[in-house]
């Protein structure tokens, strides 16, 4: 009996490995709830600091950091941020390397000023990545282990919670939630992007919270600040909801961002809010943007 059980279990160990193949693992850092990366730019010698953002359709790095490893550019191209469009400069075709046997290939990478995020973080930020990580490979977010895992696209079986994930503008994706506002006894479904990049739990967008008189003004409503990838400021709302639903948990009395600010009105996008790291941290997380598809296994 013992023997068929162990056969059993080997077997099964055979099938996952068989399903799951993976590529490699790398460490990851949290600081400030947000992810970062080592990983080197085509032959520099010295690793640069990344932060993971699945809000960035681009990759970005710093200026200063081009101008040192020596980055060819090519001429002013335009991109647009969630706060303006902007003038800068691509670099095309580069490689980044993770590890000895991972490496994200063929990459244009944008250049920006990031030293008011590095300011403000109190944290060294050489780069933004998130589209281009997530694209060639299965991705695992694996907070318990502090490790980024790469597997295979092909036969990967993924056996936790899975979410099929919505197509947005400019390389975004993102996932149905439910809400029910304060004071509310109906309970609203939105779509929300994946953003790595935000540290709190939601933000809504400025239709969405017009759209639902989500507003009381009777209320005096404290002021959350905000950037992007640019140095735009922005100033919305901090408030409550009643009630958050999410994949397999349930959230009770947590924050929420509403969205006022004119700016973030100006941005085109398709869904109704974001979804950020307060939230996503309470999972792990496994990206198959291959076939659509989020996989989250609570913590």
């Amino acid at each position: 009996m013992k023997k068929l059980i162990l056969t059993t279990l080997l077997f099964l160990t055979s099938i996952s490995s068989f399903t799951q193949e993976l590529i490699d693992k790398i460490p990851i850092q949290l600081f400030d709830n947000l992810i970062f990366i080592k990983l080197y730019v085509n032959n520099s010698t010295e690793p640069l600091n990344f932060m993971f953002d699945s809000g960035a359709g681009i990759t970005v790095i710093d200026t200063k950091v081009a101008d040192i490893i020596k980055l060819k550019t090519s001429e002013l191209t335009k991109i647009g941020t969630s706060g303006r469009t902007l003038e800068t400069k691509e670099s095309l075709s580069n490689n980044l390397r993770l590890s000895d046997s991972l490496k994200v290939q063929d990459i244009s990478l944008f250049l920006m000023d990031l030293s008011h995020i590095s300011e403000y973080l109190k944290f060294n930020v050489d780069g933004i990545i998130g589209f281009d990580l997530l694209n060639q490979n299965i991705v695992e977010m694996n907070i318990d282990f502090m490790e980024m895992r790469f597997y295979k696209n092909t036969n990967y079986v993924g056996n936790v919670n899975q979410l099929n994930l919505i197509d947005l503008e400019s390389n975004h994706f993102g996932v149905p939630i439910e809400i029910r506002p304060k004071g509310s006894k109906k309970e609203l479904k939105l779509i929300v992007k994946i953003d790595t990049g935000a540290t709190n739990y939601l933000t809504l967008h400025n239709d969405f919270v017009n759209k639902n008189n989500l507003i009381n003004k009777k209320i005096k409503y404290k002021i959350r600040k905000g950037f992007g990838a640019d140095s735009t400021m922005t100033s919305n709302l901090k408030s409550k909801l009643s009630l958050a639903r999410f994949a397999s948990k349930e959230w009770k009395n947590i924050p929420v961002v509403l969205e006022i600010d004119s700016l973030n009105q100006s941005s085109k996008r398709t869904a109704d809010g974001l979804i950020g790291q307060e939230m996503l941290l309470e999972f792990n997380v496994t990206y198959n943007l291959n076939d659509k598809i989020i996989y989250l296994e609570e913590r």
